[in-house]
């Protein structure tokens, strides 16, 4: 019995390599995080924190391991011994510290994004007001330099003793590789497979698509043809919607049976969105759009209405909610950089109209009533409307996002708009 304490238990040694890669690979990928293009940022970071809590499970199982079962004597000078205990102890408070902190920046932060563990489990927020966010953030930064310097100490220390023939790394190895010559070239894949997990956690996500940028012309989904251009409407400044006039349609003795015109939108418009987010009321908007507007109210059976929506323009007054929106959950701006409200169907309703149309959005076409009020003065228009998305119809809002309980699937969309007649 006294032979086996010479060599580290099974399991030891498997969550010591286990955890040794999966460090190596977070510390990679934590530091790539600020540099990943945006349209992969939010699933890397949900990644990250997945990483993280498996870290933490698998350490805490470690940590019970060193504590509870037999393990070799350690071997040296005293100094060496101290300092070689020094550097296990701090592994473990990075191992452990890191990924709570981590928990603790996630459950206090101005945005409360949930978290679903490698897209299955939920990792419930902890109950800690939002003083704990920002000590939080600077101990996690500081971990992760301090866990670099300890990997290097202790792959420094494991090396030296490996040179000096000391049978140290042999007894963290499996039985079958613990002799040589067979534990030099351990050692060597180990160290290789080390760096290996270290870059793949730096460039995991670096190779997705990074969304179109403001500068970069945006293709029209599918295979529908490019609307005529026209001045993108600039939005007001508040995120907010704009109240909805209502106006009633009216027109001129001159304007009487006038044919179908173009319209030409002018800036200053507004389309915005309204939802709630766990009781939290949201409002957004689409700062570039655009519109192409056949329409006269004495001829509706030849209206026609279409608008291209720039999804990469969302803006909500948060920007890690709008990463988010921007991702592959929600809108997929990579994939389907625009949405493209169409519709060859105008009634009249009441005291305004209803566009009777198709909104294509995230790769999905599904019909939709558009609403709106119109005033006609001469070659000037103003007009108003909502509209109501049923988001789930078009896959937006995937995984843990999918519970109308925490956002609802009908998400209310207004816009104002003045157009002049071309």
């Amino acid at each position: 019995m006294a032979g086996l304490k010479q060599r580290y238990s099974g399991i030891a040694i498997l969550l010591h390599w286990a955890l040794a890669l999966l460090l190596l690979f977070q510390l990679g990928l934590g530091w790539a995080l600020e540099d990943l293009p945006k349209s992969s940022l939010f699933v890397a970071f949900q990644f990250h924190k997945s990483v993280g809590i498996l870290i933490l499970v698998l350490s805490l199982a470690r940590l019970l391991t060193r504590l509870f079962v037999a393990r070799p004597p350690a071997e040296g000078a005293p100094a060496l011994k101290l300092l070689a205990s020094a550097v296990h102890w701090g592994l473990y408070g990075v191992m452990i510290l890191g990924p709570i902190t981590g928990w603790i920046i996630v459950s206090t932060a101005r945005v409360k994004l949930p978290t679903l563990l490698f897209g299955t489990i939920p990792l419930p927020h902890l109950p800690l007001g939002s003083a704990w966010n920002e000590p939080a953030e600077a101990i996690h930064g500081l971990i992760g330099w301090l866990l670099a310097g300890l990997f290097v100490l202790h792959v420094a220390g494991a090396l030296r003793h490996h040179l000096l023939r000391d049978d140290v790394i042999g007894r963290m190895m499996p039985a079958a590789l613990s002799r040589r010559p067979a534990l030099s070239i351990a050692v060597v894949v180990a160290l290789a497979a080390c760096v290996a997990a270290f870059f793949a956690g730096s460039w995991r996500y670096k190779g997705h698509a990074e969304a179109p940028t403001p500068s970069q012309p945006l293709p029209t989904p599918g295979s529908t043809p490019e609307l005529p251009a026209a001045p993108a409407p600039t939005p007001e400044a508040s995120a907010s919607p704009a109240p909805t006039p209502t106006p009633t349609p009216s027109a001129s003795p001159t304007d009487a049976a006038t044919p179908v015109r173009s319209w030409k939108v002018a800036p200053g418009g507004t389309l915005a969105f309204r939802t709630v987010y766990s009781g939290e009321p949201i409002n957004g908007r689409f700062a570039r759009w655009t519109a192409d507007i056949q329409f006269s109210p004495d001829d509706l059976a030849h209206s026609k209405i279409a608008v291209d929506i720039d999804l990469a323009s969302v803006s909500s007054g948060d920007s890690e909610r709008d990463d988010t929106l921007k991702g592959d959950d929600f809108f997929g701006v990579a994939a389907h950089p625009k949405a493209r409200f169409t519709a060859t169907r105008i009634r009249k309703q009441g005291n305004g109209y209803v566009a009777d149309g198709t909104l294509a959005l995230a790769g999905a076409a599904n019909p939709m009533p558009v609403r709106f009020t119109l005033q006609i003065d001469g070659d000037h228009a103003q007009a108003s409307g909502t509209a109501t998305v049923k988001r789930l119809a078009f896959g937006v809002g995937k995984g843990q996002w999918s519970d109308p309980g925490t956002i609802p699937d009908a998400i209310a969309v207004t816009f104002r708009f003045a157009a002049d007649a071309k």
